[in-house]
Parts: C-alpha cells; sequence; structure tokens
C-alpha cells in the first residue's frame, strides 16, 4: 500500500542491506572461481583435478550460471507470491535459504567439491529471486515519482555496491596458503550476516498481504511471464534490448578475470581490485549519474548513449597492448551496462500499477537471471575457443542491441495490456 512521507530507516535499511549483501555473494565468486576452477593456481587448489583446460573452463561457466539462471526460474513465482501473501514472510523465507546457500558454498569451496558448491549457489540464486519483492516493497510505501525514482536508484546503488565490495570482501579473508579456510571463508562470514538481516527484517517489515486468492505456483513462469511481455509490441522491443544487451554482460563478467589474468598478467588481488573499481563507477551511475542523466535526457537518447558506451566496453580487451589503460574500461563497463540496466529498468518501472509491480519486477529479475546464465554459460564454451572469440561475440550482441535503441520506444502500460490473472 503506498503511504505518504518518507520511508522509516529501519524499515528500508535491512532491505537494501539484504540487496547489498547479495551482490557481495554474488560478485566475490568470481575472483574465487578463477583460480581455482577456471584456471587453477595449483594443484591444491584444483576442483577439477584430471580434467582438461577447456572442462575447467565450461564448468566455470556453470558454476557462475547456476546463479542467474536460478533467480530467472524463481524470482517470478517469488514476486507473484509476495504480491498476495505479503512480503514479510516471502523475504524472511528466502533470507534463511541464501543463509543455507552460503553454508553449502563454503563447505563446497573447503571440499574442493564443484557439485556441493554448485548446489549451495544454486540456493542461494534461488532465494536472489527476492530482490524483485525488495524493490515492490519500497517501491510500495513511495507517494509520488519522485520518491519512486529515488528508492529505486537506492536499490540499484545498494546492489552495484555490493558488487563493488564483494571481490574485495573476498580478497581480503582468502590466504591461498592457508591449510584450511583458503577460500572458503568469505561464505562462511556471509552466513551470519545474512541471520542479522533477517533478524531485523522479521522486526521491522509489517505484513501486509492483498488477501487475494494466489494461484497454482508454475515452475516455468520465469517463461510464461516473458511470453506475456512478448504479447505487447513496445515490451518485447525493449526486451530485446534487455536480452542482447545482458547476454553479452554476462560473457563480458566471466571473461573479464581470465583476459586481465591471460592478456595483462593481474594476480587474484588486481583481479578483485579491478571489479570493485568497477562497482565504484557503477555505484556513481546508479546514485549519481542515472538520476541526472534521466532528468537531462530521455530515456530514449539515454538507452542509445548506455548502449555506445556498452560497445566501447565490449571491444577494448580486443587490444592487449593498451597495458595499463584497460583499467579505463572499469568506468565503460559499469556506466554502459549500468545506465543501460537502470534505464530500461526505469521505463517498465513506469509500466505497472502497485498490484503488478512486485509480479513486473521480478518477471525483470528473471529476465536478467536467464540472460546473464545465457551470457556466462557461452562465455564458458566460447573461451574453449579462445578469449578473442568470446570478445568478439560480445561485440557482436552489444551491436545489435544499440542498432535497435535506436528505435524510439514509446510508453505503454502493462495494467492495460496484461489480465489480472496473468499475474498469479
Amino acid at each position: 500500500m503506498t503511504q505518504s512521507g518518507k520511508i522509516p530507516f529501519w524499515f528500508s535499511a535491512p532491505l537494501l542491506a539484504v540487496l547489498f549483501f547479495h551482490l557481495v555473494c554474488e560478485s566475490m565468486v568470481i575472483p574465487i572461481l578463477a583460480p581455482t576452477l577456471a584456471e587453477p593456481v595449483s594443484a591444491s587448489h584444483d576442483m577439477l583435478a584430471g580434467y582438461s583446460a577447456a572442462a575447467h573452463k565450461f564448468v566455470y561457466g556453470i558454476a557462475l550460471a547456476a546463479y542467474p539462471v536460478l533467480v530467472f526460474f524463481c524470482a517470478p513465482m517469488i514476486g507473484a507470491l509476495s504480491d498476495t501473501a505479503g512480503r514479510k514472510p516471502v523475504l524472511a523465507a528466502a533470507l534463511v535459504g541464501t543463509i543455507i546457500g552460503c553454508i553449502g558454498q563454503g563447505l563446497g569451496m573447503e571440499l574442493l567439491s564443484v557439485g556441493t558448491f554448485i548446489l549451495g549457489r544454486v540456493l542461494v540464486g534461488a532465494t536472489a529471486g527476492v530482490d524483485g519483492v525488495i524493490q515492490a516493497a519500497l517501491l510500495d510505501r513511495c507517494a509520488d515519482e519522485k520518491s519512486k525514482n529515488f528508492y529505486l536508484g537506492a536499490s540499484l546503488l545498494a546492489m552495484s555496491a555490493g558488487f563493488m565490495a564483494g571481490p574485495a570482501f573476498a580478497a581480503l579473508l582468502i590466504d591461498e596458503n592457508a591449510s584450511s579456510g583458503a577460500w572458503s571463508i568469505p561464505f562462511f562470514a556471509l552466513a551470519p550476516i545474512f541471520a542479522l538481516t533477517l533478524f531485523f527484517v522479521r522486526k521491522n517489515v509489517p505484513q501486509v498481504a492483498t488477501g487475494e486468492k494466489r494461484g497454482k505456483i508454475n515452475p516455468l513462469s520465469g517463461l510464461t511471464d516473458i511470453a506475456i511481455f512478448l504479447k505487447i509490441k513496445p515490451a518485447r522491443h525493449l526486451a530485446a534490448i534487455f536480452i542482447f544487451s545482458e547476454i553479452a554482460a554476462g560473457c563480458i563478467a566471466a571473461l573479464s578475470p581470465l583476459v586481465l589474468a591471460d592478456s595483462f598478467g593481474f594476480s587474484v588481488k588486481q583481479i578483485a581490485l579491478y571489479m570493485s573499481l568497477h562497482g565504484v563507477f557503477s555505484s556513481v551511475m546508479f546514485a549519481l549519474a542515472g538520476p541526472k542523466i534521466l532528468e537531462k535526457f530521455s530515456k530514449n537518447f539515454s538507452l542509445r548513449l548506455s548502449m555506445t558506451l556498452c560497445i566501447i566496453a565490449a571491444i577494448l580487451p580486443f587490444f592487449d597492448e593498451i597495458g595499463g589503460f584497460i583499467w579505463a574500461n572499469t568506468f565503460f563497463m559499469a556506466s554502459g551496462f549500468g545506465l543501460s540496466y537502470y534505464v530500461i529498468l526505469a521505463m517498465f518501472a513506469d509500466t505497472a500499477d502497485e498490484r503488478r509491480r512486485g509480479w513486473l519486477l521480478s518477471v525483470m529479475s528473471s529476465m536478467w537471471g536467464l540472460t546473464m546464465g545465457i551470457g556466462l554459460v557461452l562465455c564458458g564454451i566460447a573461451v574453449g575457443v579462445s578469449n578473442g572469440f568470446c570478445i568478439l561475440i560480445s561485440v557482436v550482441l552489444c551491436a545489435v542491441a544499440f542498432l535497435m535503441s535506436l528505435a524510439k520506444i514509446r510508453r505503454f502500460k502493462i495494467s492495460s495490456a496484461i489480465p489480472p490473472d496473468a499475474v498469479k
């Protein structure tokens, strides 16, 4: 229910904290898996001992993709459930699953067991589908468009800040020379942190339910909900731009540590720092630059600008002779992919009434999960040929998204285009 006035701090803070730590858990995985699974730094840290280099990189892509793919399957169900049963019980149940998933990932790293690690990552990914519910819970209490834009930006800022902090968090706790806990401590450390956020969510988030009857939960609702989007021409066009750009983002996310190590000689800690710097620029984009850009320019122009920056970000790793200038690519990646995500999310957020908001934002999380997962797996396959081949794929995807952004996208309304029973 929309309320007037400022959102209480103890309502918004724990929700934003969950978004922050979800992305800490997600972003710290890449600098941990790169030296243990993709290209092991030593036999004692090899999670897939005895297998070929191509197999290592393929499983690396699969392990990374497990999280966003489960977001894809679970986010729409979680969002629709929260629209009827209420935000609080759904948030609490999801956080319990996240705690168990963190422990599972830690055990997988401690035992060097790919299967155990992926199972833990699957559980964290499934429960991370609650991120759209958190955004909806914040927007539910906003009285005007300005407040909605502020808290949407705040939620994206919390996520980008978490992405920034994740690699640094891992780098501080990783000790490659330790006989135990070398790679598992970051995951074990996150479990009690999520337990603390669960305490505050239960204490400060009120239980509000619509009282509407909930239909049968469809495990393939990620696909069916996206199919609903595809029935609306403007949504179809915008969703296509999102899909191409996010698949490219997935490729680049998995490819970056490999290119940095192979072509630029980066160490594990340098890779973590590089990703953290990317997060810094993403935070600036969501907190300051993104809202200012949307105030000054149209959403259509902003989308084209973001796609241009995405192309630059994708093509720069081709040129290993640029040396230290590769650090500048953290700016282009954050500005391009961060701004495009922000603009597209803002475009879709404009389309829904309150009753459909949780569903809509969860579908966006689902679409992100599907496309990011495809990109991560695609990278795992493409780098088996060469890093350059994967870079080429990313550039082509960004170019297609840019060309599609040249067409003006008119405003549309989800409430008038989707029947009420479609969101149950």
